[in-house]
């Protein structure tokens, strides 16, 4: 039933309301020093705007003992004083030696660089460099570690953390104590297991180190990625977390997102290059840890959280929401961190989606409240109809060119890895948790895995991604590139965009059954890079897609916690693997650009393997069965197109994995990505 819940005007106080990164295009003021590298560049740049340092190298000293977690203040030969050459004593008794490292200017320093896979573990590493200061000053750093950190300033203790956590080079915000002349810095980095890294740079205005890293990208692309797709950071202002768990556009154009911590934003001027005008307005606050956000038809935003599906209006234009209704909350919560909630998303039919993590309850089970695990519709009136159960970890939810609706689901226990799969009424996909609420639904029960419904995606894990998230359609008609009417995909681990081309096909799947107007394709890489962990993605009137991120959970590849940034097609075409099509005896294979007949005609030009991963209650599963398949004939398509590969042993419920690295365009120049993985869970009896 659709509740009113509140009805407000003015809610938040002025300081709330609006963050702004600048007022005007004219407020940053960057000295940009161009230079030969990249490295350089952002060097000489930098020391535009600090005082000149002479920074020395840093010298790395390590392993030391971290066994039990509990060393942070175990004093260790380095900090008794720096000696070039002593030699000290390590974990296990080993010899360790101070030894240089190779410039990383204000980069990342990993730390598992140890030969020994248990001296990367329950360890201590050491950092030493001098720097010489032209006079007596209080020089402002950000820095940062994974795990526990200690840091001295000519001996002076200026970071003192013992903690276990991930890489966050904004965690700390201190001044050095400098003192006119050679001045020493050491530091202590404590690790558990996992990652092991320290960060320190310089603390300066975020709008010139967005305006830094924009012109850096311009000028020296740092993949060969970029020369087709640029990211362009859309920096909150200072102090602002901006842990994205919803993206959308609003009728005017503006982007809209929400957070992890229950606050909603817009942003003008994200389509500015450089983006120096840009703005963000505080919309609502107090929510409960939204993770999907969609724009209806009348401007008003509907957002899940963790316990219903909200409305949030402005009635009176001024960017606040002044009305907060409830449309339905006959979903559980019983109050375990697991229970996320993902949506809404809108079918080809109208109707509202919402997908539901399962809860992770111990001997109580991992859906003890109704709908965990499961997918849901919701209609006009806020009641729901139970859609389809066997969801683990569903983060991304969207719907394809058809208007068909899909779920991403991340590995985990009874889900080998993650996976792109179809929603249809009675599916079941796979976890038994959510089980016991079929006879609720009217549904019959699933008798195992003969009831599982295949994906019609999995992404390899690694290859691919580790942790499958939003799922966005290209409606950009060609402004973003090539891909038209295919599935974006975000990677929260990875920071990565992947792409998904589907196909229906009929046929007889591994379990002997017949599927008719079953969908499978192909997953394929696209775009790394990101700042953070990528979670939602939304495209932009202009073509661009916006892309929201987060380390919050997982943990993620990435240079910063959250952000926002924006992907622009630069208009040149890579040369891609454009889909996946299977066929009774092979694969065909079309490409952005015509290739080239020698290379294209050789079967030496790629590769085929197949796999399959076990359906099991343990966490994830490795590929299993993996088998090298023989190609009997290439056939090239007129006009350089495409190519047809017909394959020996092809069989239903495997991943085929092809590589055509040894492939070339007609300008000679390879695949941008020669990797492409069809799930062929349906070998299909028509050409």
């Amino acid at each position: 039933m659709i509740r009113l819940a509140c009805m407000i005007s003015l809610v938040f106080p002025a300081w709330l309301v609006v963050h702004e990164a600048s007022a005007q295009q004219g407020d940053i003021q960057l000295d940009y020093q161009l230079r030969d590298t990249r490295a350089e560049t952002r060097r000489a740049t930098l020391l535009k705007h600090h005082p000149v340092l002479e920074w020395g190298p840093w010298f790395l000293a390590g392993p030391f003992d971290n066994t039990g977690m509990d060393k942070h203040d175990i004093v260790y030969q380095p900090e008794l004083g720096f000696d070039g050459d002593a030699v000290m004593t390590g974990k296990g008794g080993q010899e360790v030696r101070w030894r240089k490292l190779e410039h990383v200017d204000w980069d990342k320093i990993g730390l598992t660089v140890f030969s020994e896979h248990d001296d990367n573990n329950h360890a201590i590493a050491y950092l030493w460099r001098e720097v010489v200061a032209p006079a007596d000053m209080r020089y402002r750093i950000e820095c940062g570690s994974d795990d526990g950190l200690k840091i001295w300033v000519n001996g002076v203790t200026v970071v003192d953390a013992d903690l276990y956590r991930g890489m966050n080079v904004s965690d700390h915000q201190v001044f050095l104590p400098l003192k006119k002349g050679v001045n020493t810095i050491l530091v202590k980095v404590t690790q558990g297991e996992g990652g092991w890294e320290f960060q320190m740079r310089p603390l300066i205005d975020e709008r010139l180190l967005a305006r830094l890293e924009y012109l850096l990208d311009r000028d020296f692309p740092t993949s060969e990625e970029s020369r087709h797709y640029r990211i362009i950071g859309l920096m909150e202002p200072r102090g602002m977390v901006m842990e994205v768990g919803g993206i959308d556009i609003l009728p005017d154009g503006r982007p809209v997102l929400c957070t992890r911590r229950g606050d909603v934003y817009i942003i003008e001027g994200a389509y500015e290059e450089p983006p120096d005008r840009l703005r963000y307005t505080l919309f609502a606050s107090g929510l409960h840890e939204p993770l999907g956000l969609h724009v209806d038809e009348d401007g008003s935003l509907l957002l899940v959280q963790r316990g219903e599906l909200t409305r949030l209006r402005d009635l009176d234009g001024d960017d606040r929401a002044d009305q907060f209704e409830t449309i339905t909350d006959e979903w559980g919560l019983s109050g375990n961190y697991h229970e996320f909630a993902y949506g809404p998303e809108v079918d080809g039919d109208g109707r509202l989606w919402v997908t539901l993590n399962l809860g992770f309850c111990g001997s109580l089970g991992k859906s003890i409240v109704p709908w965990r695990g499961w997918a849901i519709i919701v209609g006009p009136d806020g009641s729901i109809t139970p859609v389809c159960g066997g969801l683990r970890s569903p983060n991304g939810i969207g719907v394809n060119a058809a208007g068909d609706m899909f779920f991403t689901d991340n590995q985990g226990d009874y889900v080998g890895t993650c996976k792109l799969s179809h929603m249809e009424p009675g599916d079941f996909h796979g976890h038994p948790g959510g089980n016991n609420w079929y006879p609720k639904a009217g549904m019959e029960m699933p008798s195992g895995p003969t009831s599982f419904k295949p994906p019609a995606i999995w992404f390899p894990y690694g290859r691919m991604g580790q942790s499958a998230s939003d799922i966005e359609l290209d409606v950009t008609e060609g402004r973003f590139g090539p891909f038209s009417n295919q599935l974006f995909v975000g990677d929260q681990t990875n920071a990565t965009v992947m792409r998904v081309f589907l196909e229906k096909v009929e046929g007889v799947d591994a379990a002997g059954r017949y599927r008719d107007g079953f969908y499978q394709g192909a997953c394929f890489p696209f775009l790394e890079g990101f700042d953070s962990g990528v979670n939602r993605l939304a495209f932009a009137p202009d073509g661009s897609l916006i892309v929201g991120c987060t380390n919050r959970g997982w943990g993620s590849l990435g240079i910063r916690p959250w952000g926002v940034q924006r992907v622009v097609h630069t208009g040149v075409t890579p040369f891609e693997i454009e889909r996946v099509e299977a066929r009774p005896d092979g694969f065909v294979l079309r490409f952005t650009e015509p290739v080239d007949p020698a290379t294209a005609s050789d079967p030496d030009s790629y590769d085929v393997e197949r796999f399959t991963y076990h359906l099991w209650e343990r966490y994830g599963s490795p590929e299993v069965d993996t088998t090298e398949l023989s190609i009997r004939d290439v056939k090239v398509f007129p006009g350089g197109t495409g190519v047809r590969l017909r394959v020996r042993d092809m069989k239903p419920g495997y991943v085929h994995a092809i590589e055509a690295a040894g492939l070339r365009n007609q300008d000679g120049k390879p695949l941008l990505h020669p990797e492409a993985y069809y799930t062929l869970s349906v070998i299909p009896t028509d050409e």
